[in-house]
């Protein structure tokens, strides 16, 4: 899978932009609040119909304006694609090759990317709830109606919050118990698939990030290898928790409520890992996961890397750059300065320049 050019019309402070990609490295650099990150946002839109930022469709505009424009094509299985999204201040309008999609379903799935930026880097150290989304992203880019499943959950877990506030007795309750068992067991059991898939992939790259004098470890707090385990585990669990349950009014079980914990040499990465541990465990993750669609769908994904270099030591720089000269897909790196890259890398890539929301194609030296 391939970017083969980005087209932008007054998207954020990218007024007008036209650019032919490099099938292997992209490294986009200048100072901060220049544009990079705007266009690695572009990108991730056209794969995901989506801000990374979270921002709204106005937010994507450039404020002179009303409508702004995002488009490419995208070579996928040895066919180019043109991928277009108008954005105007009540939405958007997805085309695919001239044609404007009736479902957002048509539309993804023609650019697969995968994002690494410095915000994930607080779901190490945070709340459960980031490192489920990591997770849950991760298995989303695989299984698209896995994000039906996790809807359907959320809606049950509320209506069943709600009856316990309220002191619901058990028969009230049951219906939406079961709904709960049966919907969260079926998300504990895609998690634990896709992991018992994925570790091996984070095991290796994590091994390579470090030369080989650090190792990487996943733990996930379901130990239940069946469906059928789960929901047993489910059932039973929540027979035993019902008095504490409606004593605080809240669901205590459940995929709402578990952890992933991510180890560096069998020690946790939460509470003892530095900077540069944390950085080079989140870049091993998301390239085992850009490994990991490659094998489903033997095509690379794009992976998009906004500011890589900082907090990554040359030794750490130099094993992630060498794990990504061995694979064949296409890779965007933002940097806050030219970076200096390892030989191999720098005299393959193509660098960009990004001024006030201009873009400088420079030379390589």
């Amino acid at each position: 899978m391939i970017l083969n050019n980005l087209k932008l019309r007054s998207y954020r402070n990218l007024t007008e932009l036209n650019l032919a990609w490099n099938k292997h490295f992209n490294v986009i650099y200048g100072s901060n609040a220049q544009g990079k990150t705007n266009l690695l946002e572009a990108i991730y839109l056209l794969g995901h119909l989506k801000s990374f930022r979270g921002a709204r469709g106005q937010e994507l505009i450039n404020h002179e304006v009303e409508i702004a424009w995002v488009g490419a094509d995208v070579i996928r299985g040895g066919v180019i694609n043109r991928l277009e999204i108008g954005l105007h201040k009540n939405g958007r309008n997805p085309r695919v090759n001239g044609k404007t999609v009736q479902k957002l379903s048509q539309f993804l799935g023609y650019l697969r990317t995968v994002l690494f930026t410095p915000e994930e880097l607080g779901s190490i150290k945070g709340f459960p709830a980031g490192r489920r989304a990591l997770l849950d992203r991760a298995i989303l880019q695989i299984e698209p109606t896995y994000l039906d499943r996790v809807q359907e959950y959320d809606r049950i877990l509320r209506q069943r919050n709600q009856l316990l506030k309220k002191q619901a007795d058990k028969e009230e309750l049951s219906p939406w118990t079961e709904a709960l068992v049966r919907t969260g067991s079926r998300i504990r059991y895609e998690r634990h698939l896709y992991l018992q898939r994925f570790k091996p992939f984070l095991y290796q790259v994590y091994r390579e990030i470090t030369g080989g004098t650090e190792s990487a470890g996943l733990n996930y707090s379901v130990e239940q290898n069946t469906l059928e385990e789960i929901i047993d585990y489910l059932s039973a669990t929540f027979e035993r928790l019902a008095a504490r349950e409606k004593k605080v009014g809240l669901t205590l079980v459940g995929p709402h409520r578990d952890d992933l914990n991510f180890l560096v040499d069998e020690r946790s990465l939460r509470s003892f890992g530095s900077q540069g541990q944390q950085r080079s465990f989140l870049l091993a993750f998301k390239a085992a996961q850009v490994m990991d669609l490659e094998e489903q769908f033997k095509d690379p994904p794009v992976l998009l890397l906004d500011d890589l270099a900082s907090e990554l030591d040359s030794r750490r720089q130099e094993g992630f750059f060498d794990f990504l000269l061995n694979r064949r897909g296409q890779v965007f790196l933002t940097s806050t300065k030219r970076p200096s890259l390892v030989d191999s890398v720098r005299k393959t890539a193509n660098f960009f320049k990004v001024d006030q929301g201009l873009v400088t194609a420079t030379s390589p030296e």
